[in-house]
């Protein structure tokens, strides 16, 4: 059963909400220099992300893919470290490619950067320049341990 996020939590009053975990085995893989924490969306942010409504079919399949982002961090396709921006990508394919963007930090909680749709020929470029990597290479290299 696919992890979802409920978006109306916010209409409560709730400021922040964890949506996922920042593992010893990606730590490790990305050679990050942190230690396992949560992973954070902040109410503001979720007006952030809504500016992507427009990459997407509909308001409903916005919604649908958003409300996945916990989904997405647990169980990516793939992951990535991006060269400049000091964040790590998870991506998932559910209708399409999404790309969830979280703001690395030395300590403390990770917070959710952006979520968006991702075309194909994106990921391939990711590939091919060596910032994302498969989910089998990421257990590959936790099972060599």
């Amino acid at each position: 059963m696919a992890k979802r996020l409920d978006l109306n939590i916010f209409n409560s009053g709730v400021k922040v909400v964890k949506i996922g975990q920042l593992t010893k085995d990606i730590i490790d893989f990305l050679d990050l220099q942190c230690i396992p924490c949560d992973i954070v969306l902040w109410h503001d942010r979720l007006e952030y992300i809504e500016k992507h409504k427009s990459d997407f079919e509909s308001e409903v399949d916005f919604y649908k893919h958003i409300e996945l982002i916990p989904d997405i961090i647990e169980n990516f396709d793939y992951i990535g470290k991006h060269p400049s921006d000091n964040s790590i990508q998870f991506i998932k394919r559910i209708d399409k490619y999404m790309l969830v963007g979280i703001r690395l930090k030395a300590s403390g909680n990770l917070s959710l950067l952006s979520s968006y749709p991702i075309t194909e020929e994106y990921l391939k470029k990711y590939i091919q320049s060596g910032t994302v990597w498969s989910y089998n290479e990421v257990k590959k290299n936790s099972n060599a341990k």
